[in-house]
């Protein structure tokens, strides 16, 4: 049997190891090799594609292995571009090797809620549980997008959604039923709503306005947020949902005393 070149995962041993290719009872090595010249089309681009039934050398445990090159792919080892190249392989078993998360992704993984919410409308339950969801299995772009919709919602909720149109001298335009022409707010139109409306403080404002910017560069510029940065946004709009609707419903009532 021929053996790999490079060490590959074993996931029975959990590390990579020597490997070789599994034979069939008629002595026929099992792989199967691609190059362009198998293709009916003419492929100006030189490459390969090796698959191949593999077992590992030290237990046995029995893998799928795929192989692939190309002229590309290369490093130089002298001065002249064109000779001095050393070709790389590249090497994928299945099953595949476990990813490693960092020390700190692990810690961020999954959401540690620090409010119990009994009164939020279906709307924004709904969304913050996708949102929860998104975080927690790495869909940071979703994540982030679903963390403005939570803000939209908020102001649905609350009846921040449209206002009167104007004309250019201030004035409400009226429709041929005569009703007030209406036009959508834009979010930080409602964010400010909010806070007229004191649902929110200055400071919550602030810092719903700042994630709305970034909400818009995840949307238009396709920009990621970082895990940590998505914690952060998720406990901030936490912190607010419960000082909207649970706070309201908290009830200490003072034990009676007992004199003596």
């Amino acid at each position: 049997m021929s053996k790999i070149e490079e060490k590959v995962y074993c996931r029975h041993c959990k590390t990579k190891t020597n490997h070789q290719i599994v034979i069939n009872g008629h002595g026929h090595e099992l792989k199967h090799t691609l190059t362009q010249l198998d293709y009916d089309e003419e492929i100006d681009f030189q490459f390969f594609e090796e698959y191949a039934i593999v077992q590992c050398m030290g237990c046995d445990t029995i893998a799928f292995l795929k192989k692939y090159g190309d002229e590309d792919m290369f490093r130089l080892t002298g001065p002249n571009y064109h000779s001095d190249r050393e070709y790389i392989e590249e090497y994928t078993v299945y099953p595949e090797e476990p990813k490693k998360e960092s020390s700190e992704v692990s810690q961020l993984k999954y959401y540690h809620e620090h409010f119990t919410f009994q009164h939020l409308p279906d709307l924004i339950d709904g969304i913050r549980r996708e949102v929860i969801f998104a975080y927690e299995n790495r869909l940071e772009l979703l994540c982030n997008t679903g963390i403005r919709m939570i803000i939209e919602s908020i102001c649905k909720e609350n009846g921040i959604d449209k206002r009167p149109k104007l004309s250019k001298k201030g004035q409400p335009i009226f429709d041929k039923q005569d009703q007030p022409v209406m036009v959508n707010l834009k979010l930080f139109e409602k964010i400010e709503e909010l806070y007229k409306r004191k649902i929110i403080d200055e400071k919550q404002k602030n810092i719903l306005l700042q994630i709305k910017d970034i909400g818009n560069q995840t949307v238009h510029e396709i920009f990621r947020p970082t895990l940590r940065e998505l914690l952060s946004f998720l406990d901030i709009i936490d912190f607010i949902l419960y000082s909207i609707y649970e706070l309201p419903h908290l009830n200490f009532k003072n034990k009676p005393s007992h004199s003596k």
